[in-house]
């Protein structure tokens, strides 16, 4: 009973400090701060590695598309030769940056990537007033500002800081269409999804779990809730569709986004995927590689493109998943802990020279920021999720289903942990809800739902104490005797 009268006045509470809806609102005050001092920071960033070479092979395909794109106008690593293998958002949008500033202008795209990310903590503030209260809201966009691993992909041509925007204004939009109760409002969460799908194509199968969401989520009757993921489908189904019918003509077979999807699948699933690091399998030649076993497996007749060799190896990997159940589930449980795993690209993109020469001290205390404040972040949000009090109930089953549903696909695929970065504005909010109603979680110290919250942190710090050993330790001794 005490508990549940302090439940209800928090709830008082958070009503009572909800702020004004307007983005005029939202911009005043504290939240005016936290963009200047994000926005010092990020071009002094910016500027420190505007010279900096594309060491990645994912930021050199996507400079090439790029390029590809200015010179040629076509969708491809070469003149004449189409390709489907990348989503297409974020190399035009990177094309698009080399029309208006010069083809190959790094800092431009940096530049870019500054405000982009500066636009994620404005929305990720009004998710967190959408959703909680003008404090909670706070804190999230906190954590989103100076978050380490956010402002260090700021310099890297990839599409993390894209897609985590894309991602966050679609939880902000379709937050606000069951809210307003507006049709509209939820079509153009569609559509924004759809966005995000051309950046990463992981997303693309969410709407058929979205629209069982909206018949519990939407209000009213069972004749209003139906529209309503109709109109989110139809809306990301609109957006998709002119890049999937070029994908399908090109590719003889269809092709939603990219051809990634069914090779990725096989790479973590045939009998050479490494146990720990499967993504690695990308890096296998020879008679043990992906293909090979593709091409030994089906004639050339049935393999003429790239999309019908995508459709081959997921039949492989689904085959491999069939006939070996037990190695399947061990590699997801290692899948799962890749992809909740402790930040290490920066470490380890650092420690090979990406940004610089960087003594030892300075290495070892970058990793100790970039693994301490996920760490942190990560565990503050389990108690969040678990035990804080939230004023929608629909929203937490949303960002939960959301994230699950991100996880689910990648440890059944590959598992890094650069692939949980668009997930952390979801991870914030409740790392920050548990911040704010700290003093509740800790009365409830007694309770099942406290224990529970431990128990999951416990399980995280094992795994990563676990992979660290298996995996890292030989690949830290190795970057800091190296730096």
């Amino acid at each position: 009973m005490q508990a549940q009268t302090v439940d209800y006045h928090l709830r008082l509470e958070e009503r009572a400090h909800k702020p004004a809806t307007g983005w005029g609102a939202a911009l005043a005050g504290p939240l005016t701060w936290i963009l200047l001092s994000g926005a010092v920071l990020r071009l002094a960033l910016c500027a420190l590695g505007k010279d900096l070479p594309l060491h990645i092979v994912d930021e050199q395909h996507y400079n090439q598309i790029a390029v590809n794109l200015v010179q040629h106008g076509e969708f491809g690593f070469a003149p004449g030769e189409l390709t489907s293998l990348r989503p297409p958002l974020y190399p035009a949008l990177v094309a698009g940056v080399y029309a208006l500033f010069g083809v190959e202008n790094f800092a431009a795209v940096r530049l870019l990537q500054v405000i982009l990310s500066l636009v994620t903590v404005a929305v990720a503030y009004r998710l967190g007033c959408a959703v909680a209260s003008r404090k909670t809201a706070l804190w999230l966009a906190g954590f989103c500002c100076f978050y380490p691993s956010f402002l260090g992909f700021n310099n890297l041509i990839l599409t993390e800081v894209l897609f985590t925007l894309l991602l966050t204004l679609f939880c902000l939009v379709m937050v606000r269409s069951w809210q307003r109760q507006s049709y509209v409002t939820g079509a153009s969460a569609g559509i924004v999804l759809g966005l995000a799908a051309l950046t990463r194509s992981v997303v693309w199968l969410f709407p058929p779990v979205l629209a069982v969401f909206l018949l519990f989520a939407w209000p009213g009757s069972i004749w209003r809730r139906l529209p309503a993921g109709l109109t989110v489908a139809l809306g990301f189904a609109a957006t998709i569709a002119p890049w999937t019918i070029r994908n399908t003509l090109l590719q003889e077979t269809f092709v939603t986004v990219d051809v990634m999807s069914g090779r990725n699948f096989m790479m973590g699933n045939y009998q050479h995927t490494p146990l720990y690091r499967s993504w690695d399998a990308i890096s296998i030649t020879g008679d043990k590689a992906w293909w090979h076993e593709v091409l030994a497996a089906y004639p050339a007749s049935e393999r003429k493109t790239q999309g019908q060799l995508d459709k081959l190896a997921l039949a492989q990997g689904l085959k491999f998943v069939r006939e070996n159940p037990g190695l399947t589930l061990e590699r997801c449980l290692v899948k799962f802990f890749d992809f909740w795993g402790l930040e290490r690209e920066l470490i380890a993109g650092a420690a090979r020279g990406y940004f610089g020469p960087i003594a030892k001290p300075a290495l070892l205390l970058l990793a100790l920021v970039v693994f301490g404040s996920y760490a942190l972040a990560l565990l503050l949000g389990v108690f969040g999720l678990v035990l804080a009090p939230s004023l929608d109930r629909r929203a937490w089953w949303f960002f939960f289903l959301l994230a699950a549903f991100v996880c689910g696909m990648h440890t059944m695929v590959f598992g890094h942990s650069r692939y949980h970065l668009p997930l952390m504005p979801i991870v914030f909010l409740f790392a920050a809800a548990a911040l704010v109603h700290r003093d509740d979680i800790w009365q409830r110290r007694g309770s099942g739902s406290f224990w529970l919250a431990c128990g999951l942190c416990v399980l995280f710090v094992a795994g990563w104490i676990w992979l660290f050993f298996a995996v890292d330790l030989d690949l830290f001794l190795s970057a800091m005797g190296s730096a």
